[in-house]
């Protein structure tokens, strides 16, 4: 098996995890607050991640947290988290996913605008078009528009937020250890809207379905290190938009759901876009005579 194929079969995975986790989620949604189906999760999740970080001897000082990148990724991890849980309660699962693979076309247009990345007119045309599908998934300003989409297009913002500052995180803080500290500060902040939300006594059901997601989130994270340190980037990346094929699947299969003509050619932009953002990054490694294969060590 070549590392390619490694890579993509890692990235299949994720995407699995990350589309499950999001079904559990909604299907919680339907018994209990968001901020009570955050704090439950989060519970299971941090004691996963705390278990791996003991076992790989990543631990920290609580200092690395306060420091300004890792507050301003922790805080914008946090409203990303918040905005997608509120938004799989009102919008379907398709839709809620699609917008959200938008995150790395934002990505880029936030790296040239915020940090000085040369990007061409190409990138910035695919991220256009990316936000053009996303506008005919939500169709705003027509009697399709559902106004709670506003809420995923709130976590888009942040959820490239958080990615753009990652990359000014002190490398000497391994990344499971930003992963446990990003768990347990979403944990808490689910606790923190008890005051504001009536928290009944959960189901066993809805017990298992969030300890479920805990690990299907955990896995999704584990998968996504694993396949981008795995094969090359750009042939290992596009198969993160296979989420929009399994979200359309579930969708249907657990909500009966269909997304209109509109919606679904919306869907096939962002992919579109997607790709050929990526197939721009593979053509510009092959030009450039310093470029080394996309690993990530």
């Amino acid at each position: 098996m070549t590392e390619n194929l490694k890579g993509v079969l890692a990235m299949l995975a994720s995407a699995t995890g990350f589309i499950t986790n999001d079904a559990i989620v909604k299907l919680v949604t339907e018994e209990l607050p968001t901020g009570q189906i955050i704090f439950l999760r989060g519970v299971v999740a941090t004691a996963i991640m705390g278990l791996f970080v003991s076992n790989m001897g990543g631990w920290r000082p609580p200092s690395v947290l306060i420091r300004p990148a890792m507050l301003l990724r922790l805080g914008s991890a946090v409203l990303a988290t918040l905005f997608v849980a509120s938004a799989l309660r009102y919008l379907p699962l398709s839709t809620t996913n699609a917008i959200i693979q938008v995150s790395p076309l934002l990505v880029t247009a936030g790296a040239a605008v915020l940090l000085g990345a040369h990007v061409g007119w190409q990138r910035w045309m695919a991220s256009g078009l990316g936000f053009v599908g996303v506008m005919m998934i939500i169709k705003p300003g027509t009697e399709s528009f559902v106004p709670e989409a506003w809420l995923a297009l709130a976590c888009l913002v942040f959820a490239a937020t958080r990615d753009l500052t990652t990359r000014f995180v002190d490398h000497s803080v391994p990344s499971i250890f930003v992963t446990f500290a990003t768990s347990a500060v979403i944990m808490l902040a689910g606790l923190a809207l008890f005051p504001f939300e009536t928290w009944p006594m959960p189901t066993p059901r809805a017990l298992m379905l969030l300890m479920a997601a805990a690990v299907c989130l955990f896995f999704a994270y584990h998968f996504g290190i694993v396949a981008m340190r795995t094969g090359e980037i750009p042939v290992v990346a596009p198969f993160r938009y296979s989420s929009i094929v399994m979200a359309l699947v579930l969708g249907y299969v657990v909500w009966g759901h269909v997304p209109d003509a509109l919606s679904m050619a919306g869907m096939g932009l962002v992919v579109l876009a997607g790709l050929y953002l990526l197939y721009r990054e593979r053509a510009s490694m092959r030009r450039s005579p310093a470029a080394q294969p996309a690993v990530v060590r």
